[in-house]
This record gives structure tokens, sequence and C-alpha cells, in this order.
């Protein structure tokens, strides 16, 4: 019996605390669907983005280089208003837009965010949202894993549609205060787990969980269901990846059974049983 072939590619996505002294844990394939790669205080980012979400007026926290950043100055990242050196309730301040903002070392994973002393450096406070994100396909967060037998995690998944169990929705509080469970520009977001039959044949399901558009549970299920209906055999369906597109550019590609349906994906992260 002829069955289509579903392909996922991850993305990362975690959204935590703001921390003091700018030192975050160190980002997984387990806790964000990513690992991204060494990263200097010289160098711009290539696919790792960081924004921060305020939530109080705090004086005189961002740097000055930070502030002057192009001909018009730093800007909200959401609204597009002017920033100053002391933060505001809902303001976001991108990271990613200089040098000296962060880096990334200690085994690769752990992100250090520069603080207002440096020229483009932020002070946070613990009520204050990070947002870090996957934008797309490069070598500084390797589409690779580092552990033996794909033990740390799966890079992306091809699976027949005749393995696909079912859909089991999640919670997702990530985030802090006023902005748990939020996008960096107020989008309410929800999980749902994807479960498929192990390819070695063992008990463990192998995982697709999807970070996505809040209230979408039912619209995921319909679009897995038209995608396991398909009569697309001569190649898979590529349900998720991401590209190649250039510093900091969204290179996220979404099949349309998803996308026509509203449901905006920023997290895959992929678990499966290790391959011998």
């Amino acid at each position: 019996m002829k069955t289509p072939y579903l392909y996922f590619g991850k993305k990362g996505y975690q959204a935590t605390a703001g921390v003091v002294d700018g030192g975050y844990s160190a980002l997984t394939m387990a806790n964000s669907g990513m690992m991204p790669a060494t990263k200097n205080n010289s160098t711009l980012p290539q696919s790792l983005r960081v924004l921060f979400k305020s939530t109080t007026v705090v004086s005189s926290v961002r740097g000055g280089l930070l502030l002057t950043a192009g001909a018009a100055g730093l800007t909200d990242f959401v609204d597009g208003s002017t920033l100053v050196a002391a933060t505001a309730a809902g303001e976001v301040t991108n990271m990613s837009a200089l040098v000296k903002s962060f880096t990334v070392g200690s085994g690769d994973e752990v992100v250090t965010v520069l603080d207002v002393s440096d020229t483009s450096g932020m002070t946070v406070i613990t009520g204050d949202t990070v947002y870090f994100e996957e934008m797309n396909f490069d070598a500084t967060v390797p589409p690779i894993n580092t552990g033996a037998d794909n033990t740390v995690g799966f890079a992306d998944l091809c699976m027949p549609a005749t393995s696909y169990l079912g859909a089991e929705p999640l919670a997702f509080t990530e985030g802090v205060g006023v902005n748990a469970g939020l996008y960096h520009d107020g989008t309410a977001l929800d999980a749902t787990r994807l479960h498929f039959k192990s390819a070695d044949g063992s008990a463990a399901t192998d995982t697709v969980d999807l970070v996505h558009t809040a209230a979408k549970f039912k619209e995921v299920c319909e679009a897995m269901e038209d995608l396991c209906n398909s009569t697309v055999y001569e190649e898979m369906i590529k349900v998720h990846y991401l590209t190649a597109a250039g510093p900091l550019v969204d290179g996220q590609v979404v099949h349309n059974a998803f996308s026509s349906r509203g449901i905006l994906i920023k997290r895959c992260l992929i678990t499966a049983t290790a391959r011998s």
C-alpha cells in the first residue's frame, strides 16, 4: 500500500526569565530544539535572534551604541517606537542588531548577554522575558546533533504517514509574568506533540513537538489528517523546515496544510529513539 512520507526539520525557540548578570542556562535540543555554536563579542549573529521584552521602568539599562544603532537610533522591535536608556513596560529590544551585545560559549550552548557597561549591552531584571529564536538554516546553530547515536535530539525526521499515531495537546507557559505563554509580539502560543511509531520498532514513540499559535489544536489535527490522506508518493512532503536565508532572515517554510489554517510554528523539537 502506498503512503506519503512526512518530513519535519527542527526550529529552535525558547522564552525564559531575564538574568541580571546575563548568563543564561544552556540552550539544548531538549529544552529549546537548538544548540547554538560559539559566538564571540565581535561577530554578528547569523541565525540566533535574541529579544528582550521589558515589564517595568528601569533607568539607564541600555548601552550607548545600542541606542544609536542606525541613523534613527534604536527602535522597538514590534511597534517601531524610539527607545531610550530606560526601559518601559512592553518594550521589545533587539539584541541581535549589533556586535558586542551577546556571546555564546561554555560548551557552545550558553548565551551571555552583555550588560549596560558594554557598548551595546543591556541590563535586565528577572521580570523581563528573553526570547531566543533560530531564524534560518546556518552552521552557527548547527543543524546536526552532537550526542552519540543521536541521543541528544534529532535535527530532522522523515516518517511514513502510516506511522502517525495521533496528536497530544501540551501546556505551554514559557516566559515570565504577563508574558508567560506569549510570543514577543503578544501572540498567544500553545504546544502540540505529534506521535509516530518508532522506526526501530521500540515501544517508545518518535515525537515532533510544535509550539504554535494558540487555540489551534483542532486545526493541527485537521492539517495532519490532510497530509496523511495525501496522494503525493513521488517525494516526501516537507511539513516544516528552515532554509539558508541569510543573516537573521526568516528562513522558515511551513506546509500550506498548516499555514492556510493560521498555524504559525515557533518551535519544532524532534525526539526519537536512538538509531543503531
